[in-house]
């Protein structure tokens, strides 16, 4: 019988795979970091494509890889980082990981203590964390580009899946590729891996890659390869049995090429391949699968209990039957299937017996331990020690190290075996306190649904004599999880546990939940309510001497001082609480947030973008500038729209949107894309925001979320490609007839666009405003009533003109130096108004040059929806516009000369739409952009262009 080849698994009937790796390999090395999810059923083959792969980049690449470990379904946390940050830590030296690791280095220790101290465990250190490894591998791929392999996603932890997710958003242009590989087969419907792995497939650059079966033709080249000798119709016979699984191929050549009967399944060919050892060989093989897939030798010697001599050649002969292979100091199961077969194979007592000696050896020799007192834990349990595994399992969790996945996981399996454990109170207090522990774990692991689950079910379990305050940190855990739910009561909730603390002796518990109550109260728009909450807080924070806390009351005052129109107190508050701020991360990173947001609202642009610039800065000191730092780039982005940077704020909220960032982080980012769209005439992407947050625009949410998306929505109905004035009136209303809770500056704004919608609808009925109109009395009053703030000098002169409608408040609101000063998009916008109070004074001649200037400058700064404007105003009163020197076709996108292309025929917007499965306006938005590009002054020009230049059309020939 012929022999089977020794050589290292073969890669055969894999080339497109490969050829798929080697193509997303150098897309990484050129634009940037990659991840690719490899996935299939035990057995197909992801272990050996990803190692020959590897093998392939050994010239140009480093590699390194870690493997997640799971004991009885319990992902060991964090298995496969710790092997990759060490693998690191030996070729580059510890001093110089903990350099590539920055500001947050400390964080490492939690998971390899001897590499730095361990950290706090705040909610705030499992982001530092994860910016920690992201700059570690950016760190080792600025030195030579970098290939980093996760094997088995599927027996990983939450915090190594999180972590996973969060690298694929933030790692960002290093030569870096990440390949995970995972079961599919092994992901039930509700296996909380499933949520992950949708995420990551949302993420910029990541990618799946799914091994299937081999085809008929590659098993037989298979078989030929391993077993050169192998009968025609025994290599038959494997194909026929193996169904394409390149690892029971590997088991059935070996089987038929050492006599063996032909197995009928893979787990007969895996028993028999372990069953054909001794005895003693098969004894130290059940050992090491109640380890796991890999074992150290030391551990393994001292649970098996065997004399070395034949402990040493009961192994060789396990490593020589390919069941084992050596794998550092210790051992490995050839595939993880033959592990599980062994275990499963396992008889009730000898599974007890054998975890309760892994325990024993643990407790006693805990240096021996993989997992710090993970593996422990999940022995004791394994072998039925209920009250010991209980007990172990409280302890570790509440270590409070960055793991809390960990930690949350340990506190549901004590609550889970709290009833078959003898006198668990005596152990860890009464139940609803553990549920208190376990609901903390859950926010500071990012995990608010679990939290809220977990809190109420400690609020229902309290005894009805409680202690108040403890009360009182429960709601706040409560109202924390709704919170970053963006779930409605949440100032219902700390209401009820403010009245649960004395005002006569104040402490931090009070502080605290005064303090977030005042910026629940404030972001709910409920300013005044907010002041005197947060001057509560400031008090007792001032009492028990908590900086933290009275630097965010003081920070809340401010915000509330300048919605009230307060702007230049509040701006003074606010610099006067940096210092009180800055003493935890939490509070640092809120006040940049909101001084960046405040000065933006002062129409303080280039102060605001330089602040949230210089908070990103702070952020990065702190090792949070991916986490964090996120919404201080949306802070950064929305001063930078208003200088007309919109090339450079687009790109700055898209990629900050590929991070994955917190619901109300990715409601403002969508908020600002959209507004960059606007400006750009991309109406059906303004339109998708609008509707994918439709109670919002209603009024169930945030005020400053609200009244954004009230604004973007009143100047979509004004400049989109059919406006609705009208609509536009109704919607600013919601807001201006019951404006409490609005800052000022978006008051103002409002009532602009509130004239503006005016002006339009008088225009649309083919009429001058009349200034005795009802609705313009109904304003003007409103205005009346409105709050003073810095950018009220901008709005003003805005709101006159667009009441008036006349060229002698038009040319003033476009000299004055406050309008000047204001959002640059305005300037065009004012001369636009200009423009058409000229014309329908029948100054056309006048109105052409003002016309073309606020057009150029329109131009200049992106905002193409105003050069439509400008466009439009012209075409109406028949005056020439400029002519394009080019009609050069590359300037023209796919879909243009596709619209292009029908014009030519004939064909009317509603037609365009119809071929081309688009909306009605974006056919019109793209016929707007075709003529602007073209310089043409209408759609029959376009078609006689695009038939004279078939390049237009992407067509050749002249």
């Amino acid at each position: 019988m012929s022999a089977v080849t020794s050589v290292p698994p073969l890669v055969v009937g894999r080339a497109g795979p490969l050829d798929q790796l080697r193509s997303t390999w150098e897309a990484a090395r050129e634009e940037g970091a990659r991840t690719v999810l490899v996935a299939g059923e035990a057995g197909m083959g992801k272990t050996t494509l990803v190692t020959r792969f590897a093998e392939l980049l050994a010239d140009e690449a480093d590699v390194v890889s870690g493997q997640c470990v799971a004991f009885a379904g319990d992902g060991m946390p964090y298995a496969a980082v710790v092997q990759i940050l060490r693998t690191l830590v030996d070729r580059h030296g510890q001093e110089t990981v903990l350099e590539w690791a920055g500001a947050g280095w400390a964080s490492l220790g939690a998971v390899l203590p001897g590499l730095a101290a361990s950290s706090s465990g705040s909610d705030m250190e499992r982001l530092r964390l994860y910016e920690a490894v992201a700059r570690v591998l950016e760190g080792a791929a600025r030195q030579r580009p970098l290939l980093v392999v996760v094997e088995d996603l599927h027996w990983g932890d939450p915090s190594t899946w999180h972590l996973l997710r969060f690298l694929a958003a933030a790692l960002g242009d290093a030569p870096l590729l990440v390949l995970a590989t995972y079961r599919d087969d092994e992901l039930p419907g509700r296996h909380p891996l499933r949520p992950v792995l949708a995420e990551l497939l949302r993420q910029r650059g990541t990618t799946r890659l799914d091994l299937g079966p081999l085809d008929a033709d590659a098993v037989a080249d298979l078989v030929t390869a391993l077993a050169p000798g192998m009968s025609p119709a025994t290599t038959a016979t494997i194909v026929r049995r193996s169904e394409g699984v390149p690892y029971f191929v590997d088991e059935l050549a070996r089987a038929a090429a050492e006599g063996v009967s032909m197995p009928g399944t893979l787990r007969d060919a895996l028993l028999a391949r372990v069953r054909s050892v001794g005895e003693e060989t098969h004894q130290v093989l059940r050992a090491a699968s109640a380890a796991g897939l890999q074992v150290e030798h030391e551990l393994l010697a001292e649970v098996a209990d065997l004399p070395a001599p034949r402990l040493d050649a009961a192994l060789r002969e396990a490593v020589d039957a390919v069941v084992l292979v050596p794998a550092g100091t210790g051992y490995r199961f050839r595939h993880a299937l033959l592990s599980q077969v062994v275990h499963d194979d396992l008889l009730p007592g000898e599974h007890a017996r054998l975890h309760s000696r892994f325990a024993d050896v643990l407790a006693r020799r805990p240096d021996l331990s993989v997992a710090n007192s993970h593996d422990l834990i999940h022995h004791l349990f394994a072998a039925h020690r209920q009250d010991e595994g209980f007990r172990a399992a409280l302890a570790r969790a509440s270590e409070r190290t960055p793991a809390h996945h960990e930690a949350l996981a340990l506190y549901e399996q004590a609550l889970e075996v709290w009833d078959r454990v003898t006198e668990p109170e005596g152990v860890a207090g009464p139940r609803d306190h553990v549920l208190q522990e376990a609901a903390g774990a859950a926010v500071r692991a990012g995990e608010p649904e679990r939290a809220l689950a977990l809190v109420e079910a400690s609020l229902r379990e309290a005894p009805p004599d409680l202690d108040r305050e403890v009360r009182a940190q429960r709601l706040a855990l409560k109202a924390r999880a709704m919170g970053n739910l963006m779930r409605a009561g949440t100032v219902e909730v700390l209401r009820e546990a403010v009245a649960l603390t004395s005002p006569e002796r104040p402490t931090a518990v009070r502080a605290m939940v005064l303090e977030l109550l005042s910026t629940h109260l404030i972001l709910g728009g409920r300013h005044e309510e907010g002041l005197a909450v947060a001057d509560q807080a400031l008090a007792a924070a001032d009492a028990v001497g908590e900086a933290a806390y009275r630097g965010s009351a003081r920070n809340s005052r401010a915000m509330a001082l300048c919605a009230m129109g307060q702007e230049e107190r509040g701006m003074a508050e606010m610099e006067a609480a940096r210092a009180d701020s800055e003493t935890r991360p939490r509070t640092t990173v809120r006040y940049w947030i909101n001084w960046s947001n405040q000065l933006n609202l002062a129409g303080r642009f280039e102060e605001a973008r330089d602040a949230a610039l210089a908070g990103m800065e702070r952020t990065r000191a702190e090792g949070l500038e991916r986490s964090g730092g996120i919404m201080l780039i949306g802070n950064a982005a929305e001063p930078m729209i208003a200088l007309g940077q919109l090339d450079e704020a687009e790109r700055m909220v898209r990629r900050a949107l590929e991070q994955a960032p917190p619901p109300n982080y990715v409601l403002h980012l969508r908020i600002l894309t959209a507004c960059i769209a606007m400006w750009r005439d991309r109406t059906d992407e303004v339109e998708q925001v609008l509707a994918d947050y439709p109670d919002v625009l209603d009024g169930r949410g945030q005020a400053q979320f609200v009244h954004d998306l009230t604004l973007l929505d009143a100047w979509r109905r004004l400049l989109g490609p059919e406006p609705d004035p009208a609509g536009a009136w109704r919607r600013v209303q919601r807001v201006l007839a019951a404006p409490a809770g609005a800052a000022p500056a978006r008051l103002w704004q409002l009532a602009f666009l509130a004239a503006a919608a005016l002006r339009a609808r008088a225009q649309g009925g083919g009429a001058r405003l009349g200034q005795d109109d009802p609705d313009v009395a109904l304003l003007r009053a409103q205005l009346a009533r409105m709050p003073d703030c810095r950018v009220r000098a901008t709005w003003e002169p805005l709101v006159a003109a667009e009441l008036a409608d006349d060229v002698e408040t038009w040319r003033a609101a476009l000299a004055d130096p406050g309008v000047a000063a204001g959002q640059v998009v305005m300037r065009p916008y004012a001369g636009i108004g200009l423009g058409r109070a000229l014309v329908a004074a029948g100054e056309r001649s006048a109105a052409e040059p003002v016309l073309l200037e606020a057009r150029d400058r329109a131009e200049r700064l992106g905002a193409r929806v105003l050069v439509r404007a400008a466009d439009d105003v012209r075409r109406r009163a028949g005056i020439a516009g400029p002519r394009r020197r080019t009609t050069d076709p590359a300037e023209l996108t796919d879909r243009e000369r596709e619209v292009l292309a029908l014009v030519a025929e004939g064909r009317t917007n509603g037609e365009i739409a119809a071929a081309l499965f688009i909306s009605t306006k974006t056919a019109s938005v793209h016929v707007s952009n075709i003529l602007a590009k073209l310089g043409v002054s209408g759609r029959g020009e376009a078609a006689a262009l695009a038939h004279t230049r078939p390049a237009l059309l992407g067509a050749t020939g002249a």
